[in-house]
């Protein structure tokens, strides 16, 4: 996670159509969060998306979709993350889930 403005900003990294990298995506890999799963896929959903006309790829299907990014309060990140948590077994950075807790 990067703080870029004040705005902590997590999953963007490499081979994403985003002119900043924060991350790789292997450390989500580590996060063994506390929080239901299925309690933040839905308040995520529930953030407005903030789309792009640049494309994105997905890294294990190459299917094509849109970027773009959610912005949740001090947290930003890119419309891929949510993509990847649903379908991948990572986590949530250990400052969001805290975040969240708090709100959810």
């Amino acid at each position: 996670m990067k703080t870029i403005y004040g705005i902590k900003s997590f999953g963007f990294w490499e081979g994403q159509p985003y002119s900043h990298v924060t991350d790789k995506y292997e450390d989500f890999l580590s996060y063994k969060n506390t929080i239901d799963k299925q309690k933040v896929i839905q308040h995520i959903e529930s953030l407005g998306e903030w789309l792009s006309s640049v494309r994105s790829y997905d890294m294990f299907t190459g299917e094509e979709f849109n970027s773009g990014f959610y912005d949740d309060g001090e947290f930003k990140f890119p419309v891929d993350f949510l993509r990847y948590y649903k379908t991948q077994d990572i986590g949530i950075p250990y400052e969001y889930e805290e975040y969240l807790k708090k709100i959810l």
